[in-house]
């Protein structure tokens, strides 16, 4: 298995509405509406190519085999820290995908970005990326009570971090 994280372009809009119009994968999701639209799709893509030249947010395609698989990315919080986000279409879960894209932004933010702590907000019950996390090297902080807001509901989450 070999994962490749690279730019969004337009060339990945139908795959994005196919992977992420599913509400098994929304729900999990603070910026992901479901259903998710083509114009849901064309806006994420033209949001990616924003502000080349002050950069705090970095977006990557995951793609294996020269498809669309998932998505990745990171926010910049300060110098020194960045948050993870991340997402996988259904049918890839499971396969280590994931864990390889998290291994290699995690190596990005390290030896590129010099951070030196990323962390990683998971929404309460959301198992499989407390796993994914804590196989990465990643350490549960704490429980955020009403923390994120998605349309009217609050949700808690977990706070992870890798600290170097």
């Amino acid at each position: 298995m070999k994962v490749e994280l690279n730019q969004f372009s337009e060339k990945h809009i139908p795959a994005l509405c196919e992977l992420l119009n599913n509400e098994n994968i929304s729900k999990w999701l603070l910026q992901i509406p479901f259903p998710y639209t083509f114009q849901d799709a064309e806006f994420w893509i033209n949001k990616c190519k924003e502000n080349p030249e002050v950069k705090k947010d970095f977006a990557f395609a995951i793609e294996t085999e020269g498809s669309l698989i998932g998505g990745i990315g990171l926010h910049i919080k300060s110098e020194h820290s960045a948050e993870v986000g991340y997402w996988l279409g259904e049918k890839h879960w499971g396969k280590g995908y994931m864990s390889e894209a998290l291994k290699e932004i995690t190596n990005y933010a390290i030896n590129e970005l010099t951070l030196v702590r990323i962390t990683a907000h998971v929404f309460e019950g959301n198992i499989r990326s407390e796993k994914l996390l804590i196989k990465n090297g990643y350490e549960y902080e704490g429980f955020l009570k009403k923390s994120h807001k998605k349309g009217e509901i609050y949700f808690n989450t977990k706070l992870y971090a890798k600290v170097i």
